[in-house]
């Protein structure tokens, strides 16, 4: 990947996650060294924080093995050289990346590990008996380590990819791979009093690992409030770093928007929205996403897909609901996040509150409020919304459909009200689905579905619309249009128009109708059961 950068703005590498990198060719580099300090400054800290892929983990811990390498020199102008009293004491560092282990079979994942570890014993001149098990060879260097340095620290980026992606492909290694890592984090805990700092990320807590069901002392970071903006660029920090940039591209295009904040609400609503802690309302943009947009000079497009969509993700979407990932009202308790474990719970039997704790992790949905004990979750911005909602209506669809390129069609006809064109593509949409695959809740699918396509459009949709006499089905606003749907599965069109106009829908909209002039159209739509498509439409405009 190139490195991406806006001549205003210093240079953003993409392709690389070592501070040295970021320092020493003075690139952008986000200054997260007050989380760094706060975890460093701590005695004997043993820490975990699971963030889903692409957020900043290997850059971090590059980070933090630097700082216990007593590397100054990359820290200078930096929060934590420059506004605390942190000592860099240098301590033999151990750090390994778990993401690209080999898992063809047994021996080959034993052979990779046992490479690991040389590597990482190395550059302390210590020799490793390759014929040892990986638990073996990692307590011997500490021990050697101990006896010539003193305290150790050890950080494991991706600790949990092998066995949640052996778990995912079912790989007939996956017990395999259970055991020599659950032995490896047993030796972990067993040298505990030899290690100064221990640090792990992953994507998923795998509950019945022995690293969390041994190692009392290990502190889960994940939902802490104070470490909500740790990965993930704040709307502070966005301002910070890259206004030059937005003003930069602002100034080359005057007529695109009426002000700054217009362009930032515009960045805000399609990258920002995760929200890693209950405790929190703190929100976070997702970086590789911001470096699209700014390498692609301030383009809004959906570069979720672009970052190498989830396995896992793609795995778990056959086991979701639709109705409850469309309509954003998946609600869990606390105890999701923890109480499950990939090889005991095989994804096509997940509970659903289990697939939408794995969905979290995984970027794809993320807490949108907390009345204890209910979490209830919903997709953080429009970008993942429409990326995650295309992939799995494909799997739902007759035929590999490209629904982002139908989108924008269907968009271009909700914004001018062209109402001929809605009813044409709406039609074209509901054909390529394979209804046998749904099941029985055929009025629930139908909804659901109508939702996600405004959704994948792009269009500003509320579904179940509350007014003051019942809820509307469907209301979009795009452009100038306010269009109010009500859907009737194996019903009537007019009986669906007769309840809009019954109900008031539109009287709820009345100031802001008039406040903005917008054209109101309302639509009446039948569904039959039978043959699966749109029986009857009726398109009332009320115009101002």
């Amino acid at each position: 990947m190139e490195n991406i950068y806006t001549d205003g703005m210093k240079e953003l590498l993409m392709s690389r996650s070592d501070l040295a990198a970021f320092r020493d060719k003075d690139t952008l580099y986000v200054d997260k060294t007050n989380y760094a300090y706060l975890l460093a400054q701590s005695k004997k800290g043993f820490y975990f924080i699971s963030r889903p892929r692409r957020f900043g983990k290997s850059l971090f811990c590059s980070t933090l093995a630097s700082l216990f390498e007593g590397r100054r020199d990359l820290f200078e102008g930096l929060y934590i050289a420059e506004k605390t009293d942190y000592d860099f004491r240098k301590y033999p560092v151990l750090r390994f990346d778990f993401s690209g282990m080999m898992l063809l079979d047994t021996e080959s994942f034993l052979n990779g590990f046992r490479k690991d570890i040389a590597q990482a014993a190395m550059p302390y001149g210590i020799d490793v008996d390759m014929n040892d098990d990986p638990a073996t060879m990692l307590n011997n260097v500490i021990n050697r380590l101990y006896r010539e340095y003193g305290e150790c620290v050890i950080i494991i980026d991706e600790y949990d990819n092998p066995l949640s992606t052996a778990a995912m492909n079912k790989s007939p290694i996956v017990n395999d791979i259970h055991s020599i890592l659950n032995s490896f984090y047993q030796t972990v805990k067993k040298n505990s009093s030899r290690i100064r700092f221990l640090f792990i990320t992953g994507l998923v807590k795998l509950s019945h690992l022995s690293i969390f069901s041994a190692m009392n002392n290990l502190v889960d970071l994940t939902m802490d409030k104070s470490f909500a903006g740790a990965f993930g660029y704040t709307d502070d920090e966005l301002d910070e770093y890259f206004s030059e940039g937005i003003d930069e591209y602002l100034e080359a295009n005057p007529e695109k928007y009426e002000s700054r904040a217009e362009f930032r609400e515009m960045i805000k609503e399609c990258y920002d929205g995760y929200r890693f802690s209950p405790d929190s309302e703190m929100t976070v943009y997702n970086p590789v996403s911001i470096g699209f947009f700014f390498r692609n000079k301030c383009v809004f497009d959906y570069y979720w897909e672009e970052t190498g969509l989830s396995t896992l993700a793609n795995t778990l979407a056959r086991n979701c609901d639709l109705s409850a990932i469309a309509y954003g009202n998946i609600i869990v308790t606390k105890s999701a996040f923890r109480n499950f474990d990939i090889i005991q719970a095989p994804l096509d039997d997940m509970p659903d509150d289990s697939i939408a704790a794995l969905l979290y992790f995984s970027g794809y949905l993320t807490i949108r409020d907390y009345d204890f004990p209910d979490i209830t979750m919903a997709f953080p911005n429009t970008e993942v919304a429409s990326s995650f909602t295309d992939n799995l209506l494909k799997l739902y669809a007759k035929r590999n459909s490209r629904f982002n390129s139908w989108a924008k069609k269907f968009y271009r006809a909700c914004a001018s009200g062209d109402d001929e064109t809605v009813r044409e593509k709406l039609t074209e949409y509901f054909d390529a689905f394979s209804y046998e695959l749904i099941g029985d809740e055929k009025e629930k699918f139908f909804h659901a579905i109508f939702h996600a396509v405004f959704i994948l459009a792009g269009v500003y949709a509320i579904t179940e619309d509350r007014g003051l006499l019942g809820r509307a089905d469907e209301v979009i606003i795009a452009s100038d249009f306010l269009w109010i749907f009500e859907l009737k599965v194996d019903g009537s069109a007019d009986d669906a128009l007769k309840q809009i106009e019954e109900k008031g829908y539109a009287k709820k909209y009345a100031s802001m109708i008039s406040q903005y002039n917008l054209n109101v159209r309302k639509v009446g739509i039948s569904f039959s059961s039978e043959t699966k498509s749109i029986a009857e439409w009726k398109c009332i405009n009320d115009s101002q």
